[in-house]
């Protein structure tokens, strides 16, 4: 009886798990001898729904891009996780609703707002590749035109949006150099920081944003939370499959061996296996490549070790404190130059690039910050009692309310106070190094299929590495899957479960299953 190929998954995230979710329900696991090992003491990877002040929240991946055909959508309908009958995080549109103060202590009319909104929206719809009119004047005042030349000639999402914006205020008038209207479209920009995990849009490779796909339809949060999608994925398999708390340290691979694949953990100990798929971050594997402790050995091929050097990773934070009162609005917080005026200098620098602060449902005592590169780095070294003082200080100096510093258990409506604080840090743990994956200026789609290629890479003309006799060599010893691995769905959980699938069916056509 010949022995079943031994696959091991690395990393209980939703692509790995997606994997193994078809693996194991195609064959109800009589093809495959199947593991999969985490190195964390939980599932779900960058999805890690959690409890704060008696609220559901989610510290990681929170929305589903759309309804319309994601898999995310589906998996969530069948495992009953889209309706609750407690609160959730973005339950309803506090953003619809959100009042604009600049710093200064004023509010700022709709009336001055909504004319760049309009634009930035419009920019970012051109850049994606939603508005092909390169002549079409875009915004509904009918302020900018001639947008040919911009949409062929800009390298970054950074010198589009200049340039947009540079259109706008010579066809206007309004919007010079520390202008409100300027310090309105940077508000907007550094929303898509968070968005793309780019620490500036400068950054953000232009030619790919069109690449990028979204599904159609609203998107929404999920009721029970984003890890109820994860347990529904990994219900099926049976108990001892998933095992956590296992730390690769060394793939060894490129043989000619009966079992090709050699994986050393921390433990020290030491498994052998047929194929191996890799769905750690790319925050880790461009962590490897910078390191002298190489996660593979022998190293990467020079292909993929380049696309995983272009390609960009970045940081994205969420903070969430727990205020004195209910109803507190939702504000969108417009920033002048830190040397525009020396009064406000004491609002940190590391608030001075955040959006919003907005109360996670309506009637919430919790609120939600986002924050991006530097800034969410920097997020991860401060005490409590630093980010209390810090966001009470911006919302002091920005709209004039009352604050209090510290930690109270009174009850006085008349002035806000921070009770609780959690943040999230992506960036400091070594199981991640990051949030998700942008196309950085320099790379292109072509590194994401690079990074999603398998190894060892199979020339029946020549010998290659370790194994000179090509009719030995085994294929497909290491494959690769995690969102920075889909060309036009990375950065998204759906782009996670695609490449899950996507190796998968590798495996699966490799053996002339019939799936």
């Amino acid at each position: 009886m010949l022995k079943k190929p031994r696959v091991v998954i690395i990393g209980a995230g939703m692509a790995g798990l997606t994997a193994a979710n078809k693996l194991y329900t195609h064959s109800n696991n009589t093809t495959f001898d199947l593991s999969v090992f985490e190195g964390g003491s939980r599932i779900g990877g960058r999805i890690n729904t959690f409890e704060f002040s008696s609220e559901r929240i989610e510290m990681g991946a929170t929305w589903i891009h759309g309804i319309g055909g994601s898999p995310v959508y589906k998996i969530a309908e069948e495992a009953g996780s889209l309706v609750s009958d407690e609160p959730w995080e973005c339950m309803d549109s506090t953003a619809d609703k959100a009042r604009t103060f600049a710093e200064g202590g004023f509010e700022v009319d709709p009336s001055v707002v909504e004319p760049v909104s309009g634009l930035f929206n419009a920019l970012m719809e051109l850049a994606q590749g939603k508005k092909k009119e390169k002549e079409k004047k875009i915004t509904q005042n009918d302020v900018v035109s001639g947008l040919g030349s911009i949409y062929e000639n800009a390298t970054s999402v950074g010198s589009f949006l200049k340039s947009g914006f540079d259109a706008y205020r010579d066809a206007t008038g309004n919007g010079g150099n520390g202008s409100l209207e300027e310090a309105i479209f940077t508000m907007f920009s550094n929303t898509q920081r968070t968005y793309t995990s780019a620490d500036d849009l400068w950054t953000l490779d232009y030619a790919a944003e069109s690449e990028y796909q979204m599904f159609p339809g609203e998107e929404i949060t999920i009721a029970k939370g984003y890890v109820s999608v994860i347990h529904h994925l990994a219900s099926v398999l049976p108990h001892g499959v998933i095992q956590l708390n296992r730390t690769v340290t060394k793939i060894e691979w490129e043989s000619c061996e009966e079992c090709p694949v050699r994986l050393h953990f921390s433990d020290g100990s030491v498994v052998f296996a047929d194929h191996v798929i890799v769905t750690v971050s790319l925050g880790v594997l461009k962590a490897g490549i910078e390191s002298d402790d190489e996660l593979f050995s022998p190293p990467l091929p020079e292909f993929k070790s380049d696309a995983i050097k272009r390609l960009g990773y970045g940081v994205v934070n969420k903070l969430f404190v727990e205020v004195s009162e209910r109803n507190f609005p939702s504000l969108q917080l417009v920033f002048g130059r830190e040397d525009s005026d020396s009064r406000f200098v004491k609002i940190p620098w590391w608030m001075r690039r955040t959006a919003t602060i907005a109360p996670i449902h309506s009637n919430s005592k919790v609120l939600l910050s986002w924050f991006a590169g530097k800034e969410a780095i920097e997020l991860e070294k401060l005490t409590d009692e630093e980010i209390i003082d810090g966001v009470l200080t911006t919302i002091s100096c920005l709209t004039g309310k009352q604050v209090k510093n510290g930690y109270v258990n009174g009850n006085d409506n008349e002035v806000l106070r921070i009770t609780k604080v959690l943040k999230s840090k992506w960036g400091g743990d070594p199981l991640f190094r990051g949030s998700y994956s942008y196309v950085a200026v320099g790379s292109s789609g072509d590194d994401l299929d690079a990074l999603a290629e398998p190894l060892p890479k199979i020339n029946k003309k020549s010998g290659q590495g370790k194994c000179h006799d090509q009719t030995k060599v085994h294929e497909l010893q290491v494959m690769f899957a995690g969102e920075a691995t889909h060309r036009t769905h990375y950065s998204t959980t759906h782009g996670a479960y695609y490449s899950g699938m996507r190796e998968a069916n590798r495996l699966l056509k490799h053996y002339k299953c019939d799936f």
